[in-house]
């Protein structure tokens, strides 16, 4: 994330517009409140690399994970999925891959358009189409025979002829202008589906002349698409992710949307089962019943989970910016610790402040916590308890001195991943300002190439806008 402040002539409103200050430190997410047994299993992490990793593609034991801001793309033996093991990385920066059986794969590039790769042994450009100008990302997209249609975002819908054994071509586009944010594609008979950002589905009909047919409003930011037969599944940001009946495409339906306990970006399918990765959970949904959608599971192992994938023996893999994970759709057969919240705040403390957090167990064996260790200034009661499977209890947590507190409270427990669960806390923490208290001040370059400071604009209307840089 970058910034630099922007400020408006003399009367005007003041506002400041970050856009080249590096971002060191990430907020954290709360998990969401659930109950029962989470019906995903962790089989196994690899945390290779803590980096921008986006998409993940299962084609039989290979994971194909997109390093959106480092290594390209990653290929993982998930023969064994307890042990997946990175084996090969290359390429450019990648936001999403589609494996077409096991012999060919595409990958979107942040910044190189495409790349058609053969994935029979080791992984080798077979051609790229790569847009002019060097800053134009592609987000996804679809093969149809021998032409892919790639989502280039604002620039709609390119057509790209893969004919050729070496060489892909770009030969024709469609604009979805003005309403273009085209993130990925879906294709069905004569139509391909277009998840199109703010803007919701777009329609396009590839019978005779490519044309748009319709678009569809969706409450969130449709970024990914899969197909159930004639439903597709759009995931919608924090807004979740939706169903909607594409059986007539020139008229689809919205059937039904589901929250989800974080931003869903990634979805994979199988069957009815649709897996996504929502940001610090990952969750498993039914849709079977399309105007119902059923939540069928989760996991919150501490991932950050972003893009998903599910293979039809219900084997899950997550790329989850750490690295990567393998899930087996069904309960943990151990002990599985979850702390709701993981990070607590009890901001300035003068003499004692008290709060709760919910230690569940979400395996399928009773959990176990031994001891729970705390910093000086914090204690947690009670320090020693046993959870039976699908059960939780509500733990108090105290603060009390003037000291300052920035670090975890351990529960040691008998969770295999996890033996040593860690939650954040902070107690008179200088670092992060208190409710009511002045902000931190700091100097930023403004768009007329001068320094300006926060405090010298004390008393007016500070506005931030955060963005990125592409």
């Amino acid at each position: 994330m970058v910034g630099a402040v922007e400020w408006s002539p003399s009367g005007g409103p003041l506002k400041y517009r970050l856009l080249t200050v590096a971002c060191s430190a990430l907020l954290p997410v709360l998990a969401p409140a659930r109950a029962g047994v989470d019906n995903l299993a962790l089989l196994g992490h690899n945390e290779v690399n803590r980096n921008h990793l986006m998409d993940v593609e299962i084609s039989g034991d290979r994971a194909f994970v997109c390093n959106g801001l480092g290594s390209g793309l990653e290929l993982y033996d998930i023969s064994d999925p307890g042990n997946p093991n990175r084996t090969w990385t290359g390429g450019p920066d990648c936001w999403r891959a589609r494996a077409y059986g096991d012999s060919v794969l595409f990958m979107f590039c942040r910044l190189d358009g495409t790349v058609r790769v053969g994935i029979t042994g080791t992984p080798a450009s077979r051609g790229n189409y790569n847009p002019p100008g060097n800053r134009e990302a592609l987000e996804g997209g679809a093969l149809v025979g021998d032409t892919l249609y790639a989502a280039a975002h604002q620039n709609g819908i390119y057509f790209i002829d893969c004919s050729s054994p070496t060489t892909v071509t770009k030969v024709g586009a469609i604009s979805l202008a003005p309403t273009a944010a085209a993130w990925n594609v879906e294709a069905r008979d004569s139509f391909l589906f277009v998840a199109n950002g703010r803007h919701g589905l777009a329609v396009i009909g590839l019978a005779g002349a490519p044309r748009r047919i319709v678009d569809l409003a969706l409450p969130g930011l449709a970024n990914d698409i899969v197909l159930d037969g004639a439903v597709a599944a759009i995931s919608l940001g924090a807004g979740g992710f939706a169903t909607v009946d594409v059986s007539d495409p020139y008229a689809p339906v919205l059937l039904d949307v589901a929250e989800t306990g974080g931003s869903c970006w990634g979805l994979g399918i199988t069957g009815h089962l649709v897996v996504s990765g929502s940001w610090r959970v990952l969750e498993l949904f039914d849709i079977s019943d399309p105007a119902n959608i059923r939540p069928a599971g989760w996991d919150n192992s501490q991932t950050w989970a972003h893009g998903a994938d599910i293979r039809a023996d219900s084997l899950v893999a997550i790329a989850d910016w750490r690295g990567m994970s393998c899930y087996r759709v069904g309960p943990d057969p151990g002990p599985d610790i979850d702390v709701c919240p993981e990070y607590v705040d009890f901001g300035a403390v003068s003499s004692a402040v008290e709060t709760t957090v919910t230690v569940r167990n979400t395996g399928a064996s009773a959990l176990v916590v031994g001891s729970v260790t705390t910093p000086g200034g914090i204690d947690v009661d009670p320090a020693s308890f046993t959870i039976s499977a699908g059960d939780s209890l509500s733990v108090e947590v105290s603060a009390a001195g003037t000291g300052r507190v920035s670090s975890n409270i351990v529960f040691n427990c008998n969770d295999p991943f996890y033996p040593q669960y860690r939650v954040e806390v902070h107690k008179n923490n200088s670092a992060f300002p208190q409710y009511g208290s002045l902000a931190p001040d700091f100097t930023l370059l403004g768009s007329d190439g001068r320094s300006h400071t926060l405090s010298d604009y004390r008393g007016r209307v500070v506005y931030l806008m955060f963005g990125a840089s592409w």
